[in-house]
């Protein structure tokens, strides 16, 4: 039985990541080869996804949803490694819902996902939002996903909201902003 231990190779380059909200014409192509890359986008979520960047892309600043981007300067060039979309829940005062996030594979582990996750929470908090909702899959494939809903502070559903019932094969996470008055409106 071999009992060496490998370990992953540093990485020579150190990037600073930027976070920012909004996305161009020119990014959309990237984001969907992103999120269609990842394997966790369902044919229907790809279409929400499109219809949502082009939206966002050719928007005025007023749509409902909002992209938040990772980016790096990579030899001089602006590259897109990860994003986050989100907005609120229509007729559902101080909730919003996390439509999708994925990173990069290239960059995955690093903290970008968490880093997105963070400033999306930090811009809902702004607003005065109370609560984030995300709908994942139960499947074997979801696994990594649904640890990462959970090393950042979501927490699986066991009832739901009649606003917020799962898809078949679905799972409900939320995000308690304000946890005191989250945890006495769901008791």
């Amino acid at each position: 039985m071999d009992t060496t231990t490998r370990e992953e190779e540093p990485r020579e380059e150190m990037w600073e990541v930027r976070i920012s909200a909004g996305i161009s014409p020119d990014d959309v192509e990237t984001i969907l080869n992103m999120a269609g890359s990842s394997g966790l986008f369902s044919a229907d979520a790809m279409m929400s996804a499109e219809d949502m960047a082009w939206d966002c892309a050719y928007g005025n600043g007023e749509e409902m949803q909002t992209f938040l981007l990772a980016r790096i300067d990579q030899e001089g060039a602006d590259r897109i490694i990860g994003f986050v979309c989100y907005g609120p829940i229509r007729h559902w005062p101080g909730d919003h819902e996390l439509y999708g996030i994925t990173v990069d594979p290239e960059f995955r582990r690093l903290g970008i996902g968490s880093a997105l996750v963070a400033e999306m929470i930090r811009r809902v908090a702004e607003e005065k939002g109370k609560r984030i909702f995300l709908e994942t899959g139960a499947g074997r494939a979801f696994e990594n996903a649904r640890l990462f809903y959970e090393a950042n502070d979501f927490s699986q559903q066991q009832r739901f909201c009649k606003q917020f019932i799962p898809m078949e094969g679905g799972l409900v996470y939320r995000f308690n902003i304000d946890a005191e008055e989250a945890d006495n409106q769901y008791q």
